[in-house]
């Protein structure tokens, strides 16, 4: 078991956590969640967030030549203490898509989950293909939106079906359809939805430390962000 040879180490330090996220924060963490981390990366690539010293990391994609998978018999070897943020990638053919509300942090998080409310609400009413959907916290400043099509489809399909929805949607004369998050205009983006486009993994953590989370849609405008917190 990777137990960190250095745990009162810090390894990054934020607003967040202005006495620092420690080694053992971190493999205690990905220790709690291992069981739904390994549950939601099963068969897929993987990129690691390494923080080799504070606040600076590096991403790793593959190891000896070939993409990082996790298992539950290499899992306690593969996550250290520096093993900060996991991502995910997509695959050719998904059940699945996401909506990634981007909104420029200085318009405030206010802000971001009322249009995470206004994509919700439209997507679950209007877009008939999706049977249900999730919000989740990315662990930054916004959120996605997880649209579960109870079949498989072609990972392109997704892009392509999602965006045409939006951008014929009201939501376009508010907000930014697929194009780049200006101040002052959120973005609703499908960047993920492509063959090997990396998310953050559920209940990982992202590279400022706080955890990607379900956010129930009853819950979402008293949403605080210190519950991400570790």
């Amino acid at each position: 078991m990777s137990y960190p040879q250095n745990p009162e180490t810090v390894v990054l330090k934020s607003n967040h956590y202005p006495q620092g996220l420690k080694e053992i924060d971190v493999w205690n963490h990905y220790q709690k969640f291992k069981g739904s981390i390994l549950d939601q990366t099963r068969n897929r690539d993987l990129m690691f967030y390494i923080f080799t010293e504070k606040n600076k990391a590096i991403i790793k994609r593959n190891l000896r030549g070939k993409p990082i998978r996790l298992t539950s018999q290499n899992y306690d070897t593969m996550i250290t203490g520096r093993t900060v943020s996991i991502h995910s990638a997509m695959g050719a053919y998904e059940t699945f898509g996401i909506i990634d509300v981007d909104v420029h942090p200085t318009d405030g998080f206010n802000w971001a989950k009322k249009v995470t409310l206004d994509v919700y609400d439209y997507v679950m009413d209007k877009v008939p293909v999706i049977r249900t959907a999730s919000i989740r916290f990315t662990g930054k400043t916004s959120f996605h939106i997880v649209c579960d099509f109870g079949r498989r489809m072609k990972i392109d399909v997704v892009r392509f079906m999602l965006d045409n929805f939006l951008r014929k949607s009201p939501l376009a004369k508010a907000y930014q359809i697929g194009g780049k998050r200006k101040v002052g205009v959120p973005n609703i983006d499908f960047a993920p939805n492509k063959i090997r486009g990396n998310y953050i993994t559920l209940n990982a953590l992202s590279t400022i430390g706080l955890r990607c989370m379900e956010v129930p849609y009853s819950s979402l405008s008293s949403f605080n962000i210190n519950k991400a917190r570790i």
